[in-house]
């Protein structure tokens, strides 16, 4: 089930709420994915679900990457989940980690001052990934020719129109990955696709 922004900022807030009430430690989370392109109102794809890198913190300005979610956090977003029948087929996945492995390889560089925030009640930040990360993060799962949802990473970058220069940053940051050559063939052609041939020849 997929979800409109006003839906999707009524379930965070309740989210926050609950955190409020099992008092729990505040929440800081580093968001990529529809959701953060969706709260920023860079698309108007609807989403399903909360892609989270990571912690987030602020001091040190830096993700902190968690292999799961703190018990009580994961109660209370269980809790959320048993109130709306819309999530019933997300389960646990409504708020996830599964884009966590790309936190590992190393974000943009400067994605930490690209940041926008966005705080829900008392204990829930989100920290979300910039226009300028997400192309990169979008140009990455879109040149997976074996991800399930491949289709709609590319529809989420050609409804973004990036740029010759968006997407050559965006390029120049995946040569960085150890996977590079792996996309390489499925990377020039999604370039291509997104009408950059001239960019497409240097890949």
């Amino acid at each position: 089930m997929e979800m409109l922004p006003e839906t999707f900022k009524t379930l965070l807030n309740e989210l926050a709420e609950w955190l409020d009430f099992e008092d729990c430690e505040p929440v800081d989370w580093v968001v990529c994915g529809g959701t953060a392109l969706m709260l920023q109102g860079l698309q108007t794809r609807v989403t399903r679900d909360v892609d989270v890198l990571g912690n987030w913190h602020a001091q040190s300005m830096e993700i902190t990457l968690i292999e799961d979610f703190p018990e009580k956090v994961k109660a209370c977003i269980q809790k959320v989940i048993e109130n709306h029948a819309e999530l019933s087929g997300l389960k646990n996945k409504w708020v996830n980690l599964g884009a966590s492995r790309l936190a590992k390889f190393g974000l943009p560089k400067g994605f930490e001052q690209r940041l926008v925030t966005m705080q829900f009640g008392k204990k829930l930040t989100l920290h979300l990934l910039g226009r300028a990360d997400l192309i990169p993060l979008k140009l990455y799962a879109a040149s997976d020719g074996h991800g399930p949802r491949q289709d709609i990473h590319f529809q989420d970058l050609h409804s973004m129109k990036p740029t010759y220069d968006e997407l050559d940053r965006a390029v120049e940051w995946m040569r960085t990955l150890k996977d590079f050559e792996e996309k390489r063939i499925d990377l020039k052609e999604l370039v291509q696709r997104l009408g950059h041939d001239d960019l497409a020849y240097y890949i």
